[in-house]
């Protein structure tokens, strides 16, 4: 086929998809040889099929009024679908300028020459970010590192028996003051992100006035990740290593405001080094009433954020200090 034919077959498709975001009803969907237009209350967009796949990923944003999902239930459509959105109250279709990057999208989308169909069903957070980067937008930077800290000391702790109980022992999505409450110890668990503007290496922000106090006698060691934006831990890979049941795992990353299939779900970290272990004890750098007048915060403290620097307090490796805890033995701190 020569450029003039392939520019002209290239116009109908575009004018044929317009016609079709401007006249399609709610419920409707049209075959259109190679991916389905359809059209659900006010999202309305293009699907392409992954045969026996359902992608996992849900409301990501190519684009300020797209959103990128898998979905196993277009109108009248059996089958697992890839699809690509818009809202229709928050575009004027009727726009020259909005009807024709709306096209335009549509077909970057739906393309099958070559391998362009396979790769987006494969990695389409890949596609999202390149559609991203051309469009001059940004992927919103969602700080996951921190809950994927948690999530691997939850598998890590399981592993091992000393946490059985995910929906009582494992405390951080819940608000709580400490991430993990054991029966015999508490944990809290701290991130690094290496490259992180707003962080300094071996030096931790202390969120509350509470965070380094002991619940009841229970001993309180903390618990330091460095990482790196780059490698295979994910929050799914996390979730997925959990096993089944899922259903306890889930709940804890939906209220730490994690969804299944976004961006956040898939960014990729790892640890650049093996995690260490602190003991809170007297020695260990905190704020604590007891420094104050009167064994008690100042009148009118709301609340306390600070920095503590871990440089030169003794620390145990994660491995040695969970084989410690599992058989009941003293972990061994040192400098």
């Amino acid at each position: 086929m020569n450029s003039q034919a392939e520019a002209q077959e290239y116009l109908q498709k575009k004018q044929s998809i317009i016609y079709r975001a401007k006249t399609i009803l709610s419920g409707e969907s049209f075959d259109c040889g190679g991916f389905v237009f359809f059209r659900r209350g006010e999202r309305m967009g293009a699907a392409i099929p992954t045969g026996d796949m359902l992608p996992k990923i849900h409301n990501v944003h190519p684009g300020r009024s797209y959103s990128l999902d898998g979905d196993d239930a277009l109108p009248r459509v059996p089958g697992n679908w890839l699809t690509l959105t818009i809202d229709r109250d928050e575009t004027d279709i009727s726009d020259p300028v909005c009807e024709e990057e709306f096209a335009s999208r549509i077909l970057s989308f739906v393309r099958m020459d070559g391998n362009a169909r396979e790769e987006i069903i494969a990695d389409p957070w890949g596609w999202a970010e390149k559609v991203i980067a051309m469009s001059g937008d940004k992927v919103s930077d969602v700080r996951s590192y921190p809950i994927i800290a948690e999530l691997f000391l939850v598998n890590k702790l399981r592993e091992t028996g000393l946490l059985t109980d995910v929906r009582s022992e494992y405390r951080g999505p819940d608000a709580g003051i400490h991430d993990f409450e054991l029966p015999s110890f508490s944990l809290e668990c701290k991130a690094h992100l290496h490259g992180d503007p707003d962080a300094k290496k071996g030096e931790l922000v202390i969120s509350s006035e509470n965070q380094l106090s002991r619940t009841g006698q229970k001993p309180l060691y903390l618990v330091y990740c460095p990482m790196e934006a780059s490698g295979d831990l994910t929050i799914d890979s996390c979730v997925a290593a959990f096993g089944e049941p899922r259903n306890a795992i889930m709940e804890k990353v939906s209220l730490g405001g994690f969804v299944e299939g976004d961006f956040s779900w898939m960014r990729p970290y790892h640890m650049v080094a093996e995690p260490l272990v602190f003991e809170i004890n007297e020695t260990f750098p905190r704020i604590t009433p007891a420094q104050f007048p009167n064994g008690r915060f100042p009148g009118g403290i709301t609340k306390l954020v600070y920095s503590v620097s871990l440089k030169n307090l003794p620390s145990c490796p994660l491995g040695a200090f969970v084989d410690a805890m599992r058989t009941n033995a003293p972990p061994i701190f040192a400098t």
